[in-house]
């Protein structure tokens, strides 16, 4: 009865592997699909003005918001990089702002020359 089943078994699987004498020598074509993606382009926008909070430096602060810290000095009229204050508002500058490009000096009173 093994035998049997082997025999049966057989013409199933010669008919499943198609004959060679009828091909054309060539495969069915592949069906494949194609895909795009879009890349959006993320806009950060900056508060207009920044408060000092505790441990802030101008360091940290340009780091945090990405501007310059020449132009942020410039804009908020800072000479000493390392004296800025807590709750401090600082105006920060914009992409394409027109920045002061020398810092206000400092206004010493008028001495007497005759005395």
């Amino acid at each position: 009865m093994a035998m049997c089943a082997c025999l049966l078994a057989a013409p199933v699987v010669g008919a499943a592997c198609g004959s060679d004498s009828t091909g054309s020598g060539t495969l069915p074509p592949i069906a494949t699909t194609t895909s795009t993606s879009t890349t959006l382009a993320t806009t950060t926008t900056l508060p207009e003005f920044y408060t000092v909070e505790p441990g802030d430096t101008l360091s940290k602060i340009v780091n945090k918001l990405g501007v310059s810290k020449d132009d942020l000095m410039a804009l908020n009229g800072i000479s000493n990089p390392d004296h800025i204050e807590i709750g401090q508002k600082l105006k920060i500058p914009r992409p394409g702002m027109e920045i002061p490009t020398t810092v206000p000096a400092t206004t010493v009173p008028p001495t007497s020359a005759g005395g």
